[in-house]
């Protein structure tokens, strides 16, 4: 079977399209997972969270997300940063429109963790890590070699599940270890890693094995900064789509 894994979207729609097209080259996919921040940032949050209901097999809550949705907004939004919080603010305000209720409680009701038994393996998938639902594990930032304390980490997941699925960094990388993996699979709309393609994995499932592949795809970014003029939001989030940063 094959499973195609997304994460951090971040309400940019001309992405999200972009990937969602390209995983007709893979003919027929069993399952689609999205690892959150599907809003935040850029400036279609209700259109993402549609393409997510309508494609998505299996959802996890994201950190934008879930401030989004909060009871304790204006607390919430105190962890990030004044761009995202400005972001944060103008998507809730467009949530909580009464057209916008489904796609709102869709984001509430969403969990931090799945876990998935498929051909006796098992899956998890989180926005952070397994241990914290927001941890940034930053690995991919040492050159693409964990640190040992990350190492140990890494290898105390793995024994415990054949595969685990991280997101939040906005980094692609894959650790492995006796054909079992630990990936990222980087972001839809706002990659960090100086490619500004979006990004995203795919993994063929066999009785015994695990192969893992990451994609890039380009796209129409000055479509999503047009849409974010229009929406008056931060340019410097524009800027940061050129340069993957």
């Amino acid at each position: 079977m094959k499973i195609a894994i997304i994460s951090d979207i971040h309400g940019n729609l001309e992405a999200l399209e972009a990937v969602i097209k390209n995983f007709r080259i893979h003919g027929n996919l069993d399952h689609i997972v999205c690892l959150g921040d599907i809003v935040g940032y850029y400036a279609n949050p209700v259109e993402c969270i549609n393409l997510i209901m309508k494609n998505c097999d299996t959802v996890i809550q994201g950190n934008h997300d879930s401030a989004i949705t909060s009871v304790n907004f204006e607390r919430r939004v105190k962890w990030f940063n004044e761009t995202a919080v400005h972001s944060l603010r103008w998507t809730r305000k467009v949530l909580l429109e009464e057209t916008n209720k489904e796609q709102f409680q869709f984001l509430k009701r969403l969990r931090t963790k799945k876990l998935l038994k498929l051909n006796n393996m098992s899956f998890l998938f989180v926005h952070g890590t397994p241990e914290k639902k927001w941890e940034y594990f930053l690995y991919p930032y040492w050159n693409n070699e964990p640190l040992d304390e990350q190492k140990i980490r890494l290898d105390e997941w793995l024994n415990q599940w054949n595969f685990v699925a991280i997101g939040h960094t906005h980094w692609a990388f894959q650790y492995e270890k006796n054909n079992r993996y630990v990936v990222n699979p980087g972001s839809v709309g706002q990659p960090r890693d100086e490619n500004p393609d979006a990004s995203y994995c795919l993994v063929d499932v066999s009785e015994t094995r695990l192969y893992v592949q990451n994609f890039r795809i380009k796209y129409e970014i000055e479509k999503t900064c047009k849409a974010l003029k229009s929406a008056k939001l931060d340019e410097s989030l524009c800027v940061r789509l050129f340069l993957g940063q």
